[in-house]
């Protein structure tokens, strides 16, 4: 293992509280994403946005070893419950998909760092070019776009508004809410 995953677990472990097989796979994957965008050290780099699909120990690894956060919006959360992340270059549309490969299990009382560290990059995962579309409203900085939902009032931003029964509404309104007022 190099000085630079020591110093990426030690980030990791301050920000998510311990380390986990999360947190190793998510600081191998960042580094990884990284090293594919030709990024050595993202502090000094903030031109590229990550989209993790999983919400668990992962996710806070990617984010204290890239720097990228959801407030900065150039960390992007996508639900499918995957154990991958996509890191994209904003100037050239370069990217790539990173995931865990399934049949990687470590034994249940296993150390994760030193048992995943006898595994490379390309033994623990699966990485495939990729391009992703970004919309200008996805992108960091000023929102692109404010309305107001014409039902609940709140203000929309970056285009997230939605045209039902020619009414401008949020998602909430026009498809339900996550939340149910009591």
């Amino acid at each position: 293992m190099t000085d630079l995953f020591e110093e990426d677990l030690k980030k990791a472990r301050e920000f998510h509280g311990h380390v986990c097989t999360g947190i190793v796979f998510g600081v191998r994957m960042a580094r990884a994403g990284l090293n594919y965008l030709g990024i050595e050290d993202p502090a000094k780099n903030k031109d590229f946005i990550v989209f993790v699909e999983v919400d668990r120990c992962l996710a806070d690894a990617v984010q204290s070893v890239t720097g990228c956060s959801l407030g900065k919006r150039r960390l992007k959360w996508l639900d499918y419950g995957k154990m991958a992340a996509s890191f994209i270059d904003m100037n050239t549309g370069k990217g790539v998909r990173i995931a865990m490969d399934a049949k990687q299990n470590a034994p249940e009382d296993a150390d994760p760092v030193f048992y995943w560290k006898q595994f490379s990059d390309e033994q623990m995962f699966t990485m495939e070019p990729i391009t992703v579309a970004l919309k200008p409203g996805d992108l960091p900085g000023r929102p692109m776009a404010k309305t107001i939902c014409e039902n609940c009032q709140e203000k929309i931003m970056d285009g997230r508004d939605m045209l039902k029964d020619g009414k401008v509404l949020c998602k909430a309104c026009a498809n339900g809410a996550y939340y149910q007022k009591i």
